[in-house]
């Protein structure tokens, strides 16, 4: 027999015990790492579609507003009690007529004192 050479090759080989509990936790490790980066991910998942999410609100409220012309504002509004007894809401603003309505119980209290007229 003659030998023409030797070479290397990638074969599998019996561990020892020791090299396996190696390998063991090292793997373990890995599991740790992969566990700790899906909680991350998770996380991070939930900021980006919270993020989302209040954009699309904000997105849908700039629509509604522009869609319709209008947007809710304080407005200043008086509250007047005509002569046949009803209360009429009115506002600043515009001068437009919001509500004519039987007076609260409060506003009967206040009907009771001087009356003020209204040009």
């Amino acid at each position: 027999m003659t030998m023409l050479q030797t070479t290397t090759h990638l074969l599998p080989v019996l561990l020892t015990r020791e090299e396996v509990e190696a390998h063991a936790q090292e793997l373990a490790t890995f599991w740790k790492k992969l566990g700790y980066e899906e909680e991350l991910q998770k996380t991070a998942r939930a900021q980006m579609k919270a993020r989302t999410s209040e954009l699309v609100a904000q997105m849908t409220h700039l629509s509604l507003i522009v869609s319709s012309g209008t947007d809710y504002r304080n407005v200043q509004v008086e509250t007047r009690l005509l002569d046949n007894g009803q209360v009429q809401e009115v506002r600043m603003d515009t001068g437009e007529i919001i509500s004519t309505r039987p007076p609260y119980e409060s506003e009967r209290q206040l009907s009771l004192g001087p009356k003020e007229k209204t040009p």
